[in-house]
């Protein structure tokens, strides 16, 4: 959405002229419902996989493929019924990773993801500590059980276990089910069936295959198949902002200015890395100082911040996302944050000739919704009014773009939220976006409907747990 803050940031203006937000386009809206829809259609029908289970010291980790995003619920079996332990939303790729507590006796689980159950894993536990550093204590099996083969040594991933079986899909009750009822399978689909000794489970690619991890962690799946590679990663680790790959953005320098007319420190106060977070805060009514700019210098009383991989890191097209967690202050006019990719050149001219893709916007004065769009010349309909975030200001979020040669798709929480397609006035697609983008992470105070008001808190600050792109 072109707001006065996005322009602000994108040239110097000291009373920049603000149009409303463009809140409720419907142009682009049924695009993205037949996409949804589409996607949907297309689920993949494969059982539930899930890996031996790991011990990882109180707890027990299972992993696994099931259709990508689906939830992927952790089953134990009671004595009469499926009870659920634990759930987890798979990753675009389809896999997951779901823990649970270690258990006090042997038990049995499942994952269930779309009414279908995996083979079943039993967990044995150790009749007794070990008395020593050489390993787990041997488990005596249940009668006409063979014992396993192998009892690990330390750091082994797995504990002694037995594989059986999968029962029939029985869901848990009702009172079980603190995401809602799991879909009832089939009544006629056959018990599930544990998968032979040492057989990959169908849904698992080839030891051949490209590795479905990389720096990035789990690599997302590519709209035309495949899998992404990773090209940037930060999750902040240390005590300072990490200069090989941002920069932070001042007004002396660029002569930019963020909202009505704060000016851009990179200061200790402003732009801060601790704890593996980077911060982002804005301040104001500050005592009055003189703003340095190339482009004559001004009186403030705010200063904002902002980082970009400018001149450290562009791209073409990938995907590209942010982990983060918006300014507390909720409903309250003046706070303004972003995720957004800026062209690395002016190929196709100055503003919005060139592009701008905004990952995520937030405006204090509507906070129940972050906004993805997409600008360039001759837009319509591309401000996405439909992905709201509820909790945006009190937990993480991750937003997300995938960028292809026709459209931009906007996900939020690994959900799709916003699809536009564009067709400028000033270039033949795919240009625009078909240059190099960096990234940029912005905080600053908002302007017109979204200018501070006196209950608007003096500091406001953006929190970023890590960001990535891929390609």
């Amino acid at each position: 959405m072109a707001s006065s803050s996005t322009r602000a940031r994108l040239r110097r203006r000291s009373t920049p002229a603000v149009p409303l937000v463009v809140l409720a386009v419907a142009l682009g809206l049924g695009a993205v419902s037949n996409e949804i829809r589409t996607a949907a259609a297309s689920r993949d029908a494969a059982r539930p996989t899930i890996s031996l289970p790991i011990r990882d010291g109180a707890h027990l980790v299972f992993t696994g493929r099931v259709r990508a995003r689906a939830v992927a619920r952790l089953q134990v079996r009671t004595e009469k019924r499926w009870k659920e332990a634990a759930g987890k939303r798979a990753s675009r790729s389809g896999q997951y990773v779901v823990t649970t507590v270690l258990p006090g006796a042997d038990r049995r689980y499942r994952v269930v993801a779309d009414g279908r159950a995996s083979v079943v894993r039993r967990f044995a536990r150790p009749l007794a500590a070990p008395a020593s550093g050489d390993g787990p204590a041997g488990v005596a099996p249940p009668a006409g059980v063979a014992p396993p083969a192998v009892v690990p040594p330390p750091g082994a991933p797995h504990d002694p276990e037995i594989q059986e079986p999968a029962a029939p899909l029985d869901p848990p009750a009702a009172e079980d089910r603190p995401g809602g009822p799991v879909e009832e399978p089939p009544a006629k689909e056959p018990p599930a069936v544990e998968e032979p000794e040492g057989e990959l489970p169908p849904e698992e690619p080839p030891a051949s295959e490209e590795p479905a991890t990389d720096d990035c962690g789990v690599r997302p799946q590519k709209p035309e198949g495949g899998l992404w590679s990773c090209t940037f990663v930060d999750e902040f680790g240390g005590t300072s902002l990490d200069g090989s790959k941002w920069m932070p953005q001042t007004t002396w320098l660029s002569g930019m200015v963020g909202g009505e007319l704060g000016c851009y420190v990179n200061t200790p106060t402003t732009i801060s890395v601790r704890d593996g977070l980077l911060r982002l805060t804005s301040l104001r009514n500050l005592p009055e100082f003189t703003c340095v700019s190339p482009y004559g210098s001004f009186q403030s009383r705010a200063v904002v911040a902002t980082v970009a991989s400018k001149a450290r890191f562009t791209q073409v097209r990938g995907s590209f996302e942010a982990r983060m967690r918006m300014p507390a202050e909720r409903a309250i006019p003046g706070s303004h944050s972003a995720f957004w990719l800026y062209p690395d050149q002016h190929t196709y001219g100055v503003w919005p000739g060139s592009g701008e893709i905004d990952v995520a916007e937030w405006f204090s004065a509507r906070p129940a919704n972050v906004y993805p769009s997409v600008h360039y010349a001759g837009e319509v309909g591309s401000s996405g009014a439909n992905c709201p975030v509820p909790t945006s200001s009190s937990a993480f979020h991750t937003y997300a773009v995938e960028w292809t040669p026709t459209v931009m798709r906007f996900y939020y929480d690994d959900n799709l939220c916003f699809s536009h397609r564009w067709m400028p006035s000033n270039v033949t697609p795919p240009k625009p976006f078909d240059q190099p983008f960096y990234l940029v992470l912005t905080q600053v105070w908002g302007a017109a409907w979204n200018s501070p008001v006196a209950a608007m808190a003096n500091g406001s600050t953006l929190v970023v747990d890590w960001v990535r792109a891929w390609q």
